[in-house]
């Protein structure tokens, strides 16, 4: 139905939160360097080039020198992440082109460290020698200069990884969709120092089958770069999947089904199939956190394996866990269940005709309704009535008592109420054409 006084909100989503977002920030790509004419000290491969969305958000440029001799005493006194003064004036250089200095300085605005490559372009400077004549470090292999976000946060993580996702899908369209925008002979280069440990670690496959490179591989060197990308970053202003301002009403974004399908492929996770006689796999995802647990979690399970509509499984998404094995059992799950919390951003990965139940959004009603819409699987929480009834807080000594208080509490629900949601879930899940379509098809698990 869109907003108020919206004349097309289909067309609105597809710009918010599908293809048409990449498209409109191809269509701001401009050049911050021209080539120079007459130039006989370099070749023409030699000549450095830089193309830029909008305020810096995007960046793609060739034969450019990163100076991190700085760096040298900083890296092992400092923690570098999410710092705005890794390059300082004249760090960046290209040779061979004309700098547009005023345009680069109308495209400062953003200067935040995950909204853009403002605080690092700001240091750029026009060099007349070849950029590779006093280089410490040489990589003719195209290269991904990248700034994360927590890396230990599934949902903050995979902002880092869909909009890699959303550049590589702008470089293959400015490239001439040549295939080897997707390849995975990529170089990354992390613009941080603590050594990147994550339980996501997994996913860099789909992108990467290079070692990782980061600060401390290049500090105190001069490094030139024949071919690099600065991706879309996982907080800018308007951005996609993090702060995605999304129409109401609308749904089912295909670039969020390609991003799921992209992972999926480049993990090699395996589909088992449907369950014979309409039996349906949920997941109930397990916390074990200090906060945010479902106390009775087990009485909900028994409570459902008793229908004998449900194969239960208590989803342990945690580090001890590998991740390609988390992956697996969600794309094969038909309801994802799971309380307010990071890990329901595995919905990403289900069944296009799963359903996601989040037991209580403790108040934060947008994130993962909003994911799952984008994603295009269906969403659904329950109002349990007066706290106490069919809901029970559960406070936890020391617990934070401000205004997320309902985020540093663990919950108790009414297991009666939860079949009887999940009853309404299986029925959603029964009428979907892609499910049916499945089912009937006879691809079902024996």
């Amino acid at each position: 139905q869109g907003w108020p006084g919206e004349d097309d909100p289909v067309a609105l989503f597809y710009k918010q939160a599908d293809f048409g977002f990449v498209r409109e920030r191809l269509e701001e790509m401009h050049s911050l360097c021209s080539p120079v004419s007459g130039q006989d000290k370099l070749e023409p491969g030699d000549r450095s080039s830089l193309h830029c969305s909008k305020d810096l958000q995007f960046c793609l440029a060739k034969n450019i020198q990163l100076d991190f001799s700085s760096l040298a005493g900083r890296v092992e006194q400092e923690n570098l992440k999410y710092r705005m003064d890794i390059f300082h004036a004249g760090d960046i250089t290209v040779s061979g082109c004309n700098l547009d200095t005023d345009n680069l300085g109308r495209q400062l605005e953003l200067m935040s460290p995950l909204q853009s490559w403002a605080p690092e372009l700001q240091n750029l400077r026009q060099s007349d020698e070849n950029t590779r004549d006093a280089c410490d470090i040489t990589i003719d292999t195209p290269t991904y200069v990248v700034k994360l976000d927590a890396s230990v946060n599934m949902y903050h993580h995979f902002c880092d990884f869909f909009n890699l996702y959303l550049s590589i899908h702008m470089n293959h369209s400015l490239s001439g969709m040549d295939l080897s925008s997707w390849s995975t002979n990529k170089q990354v280069l992390l613009l941080e120092n603590i050594p990147y440990r994550s339980a996501f670690s997994p996913t860099w496959s789909a992108f990467t089958s290079l070692p990782m490179m980061d600060l401390n591989s290049v500090a105190g060197k001069k490094v030139c770069l024949k071919e690099v990308m600065f991706p879309l970053l996982p907080r800018m202003l308007f951005g996609l999947f993090y702060n995605t301002p999304v129409v109401s009403g609308c749904h089912s974004s295909g670039l969020f089904r390609s991003f799921s399908q992209f992972i999926l492929h480049g993990l090699n996770i395996p589909s088992y199939g449907l369950l014979p006689h309409q039996r349906m796999r949920v997941s109930i995802i397990s916390r074990d956190t200090r906060y945010r647990r479902v106390t009775n979690e087990g009485e909900l399970v028994k409570a459902l394996e008793q229908t004998g509509l449900y194969k239960v499984t208590l989803a342990r998404y945690s580090p001890h866990v590998p991740f390609p094995s988390q992956l697996t059992m969600t794309h094969n799950t038909d309801i994802l269940v799971g309380i307010h919390g990071a890990g329901l951003t595995h919905l990403l990965f289900l069944p296009d005709w799963a359903e996601v139940f989040e037991l209580y959004n403790c108040e934060d009603p947008g994130c993962y309704s909003d994911l799952a819409r984008m994603r295009g699987v269906g969403y659904t929480t329950h109002n349990w009535g007066q706290e106490g009834d069919m809901m029970r807080v559960v406070e936890v000594q020391g617990g934070n008592k401000g205004p997320a208080h309902k985020k540093f509490v663990n919950y108790e629900f009414d297991s009666n109420e939860f079949v009887k949601v999940m009853n309404s879930l299986r029925k959603k899940v029964l009428e979907k054409k892609l499910y049916r379509g499945h089912f009937e098809g006879g691809r079902e698990e024996l």
